[in-house]
């Protein structure tokens, strides 16, 4: 993704931080992980990698925080996102399975088990892709933009932000006496900002050649460009600062902001939906 912000006041990846990616798997096998994934910029090869994408299946009883923490000092850097492979969406999957590539597997039967049920996810997305994108007659043609990933990450929007809906009633007591729905409400958030931000990433870059410097800044450019509307942008505002918190600051999190982002998230993603939909159907198509 095409956002420089996170971590800008922390020291360059290691020059050897490949090197210390393929030792990771006496690390691994001390952890209770089945898979692990990496993808992102330094999968791809890219000199200009900012970080270290790892995408985790986790066993029961991982700390997410634990692994963090040794991978850390085994790589040598704080530059570092751990992607829960069970709360990301199809279409992430799928990218991450065509895009990286398989650094640990507690065993090959389980990794083949895996990308093969993750294909299966995907083809069956991508009938309902083509058969919904005829009732809205989109015509799936080339223009730069990949429209089957537009159309297929607004569909898993839509399923977040009906998934999301239970939760506005949540309080904030709700939250700190009951761990297993405000985990569930935060990732439940976190899935949706990260489908809003990857799609607008994707059309400022494959439309307009812009690549945004923050996550607000990816909002801001949208509405700049009459993608989304002011009202919109304005109901968005700051969520760009939620997510780095979401992902970044695990214990400080105030369930004060969880409750009053649960309260405006699901129409907020279903209004995003929608406009990015009707942005679509304006386009010329390309012969």
């Amino acid at each position: 993704m095409g956002v420089k912000e996170r971590y800008a006041r922390l020291p360059p990846l290691p020059p050897d931080v490949i090197r210390r990616l393929e030792g990771l798997g006496t690390l691994f096998q001390r952890h209770p992980v089945r898979l692990v994934y990496l993808f992102g910029s330094i999968a791809r090869g890219d000199p200009r990698a900012a970080d270290v994408d790892l995408a985790v299946l986790p066993e029961e009883g991982l700390s997410f925080r634990g692994l963090y923490a040794d991978l850390s000092l085994a790589l040598g850097t704080d530059r570092l996102d751990l992607l829960d492979l069970r709360s990301a969406s199809p279409v992430l999957q799928q990218e991450i399975l065509r895009t990286g590539r398989c650094i640990f597997a507690r065993s090959e039967g389980e990794r083949q088990t895996f990308e093969q049920r993750v294909r299966n996810i995907a083809r069956e997305a991508q009938i309902r892709i083509l058969a919904q994108a005829c009732g809205f007659q989109w015509g799936l043609q080339p223009m730069g933009l990949r429209r089957d990933f537009l159309w297929s990450a607004l569909l898993e929007l839509d399923r977040v932000a009906d998934a999301l809906e239970p939760y506005r009633v949540l309080t904030v007591h709700d939250l700190e006496t009951d761990l297993h729905r405000r985990w569930a409400a935060e990732r439940g958030l976190l899935a949706g900002l990260t489908l809003v931000f990857q799609i607008a990433d994707h059309i400022l870059v494959a439309r307009f050649h812009h690549e945004a410097e923050t996550y607000e800044d990816l909002l801001r450019m949208l509405w700049q460009k009459g993608v989304i509307t002011a009202s919109l942008y304005d109901a968005l505002r700051g969520a760009g600062g939620f997510r780095n918190i979401l992902v970044h600051e695990y214990i400080r999190i105030d369930p004060a902001r969880v409750v009053e982002f649960l309260g405006k998230a699901p129409e907020a993603f279903r209004r995003f939906a929608i406009e990015i939909r009707e942005w679509l159907a304006r386009l010329p198509e390309e012969g």
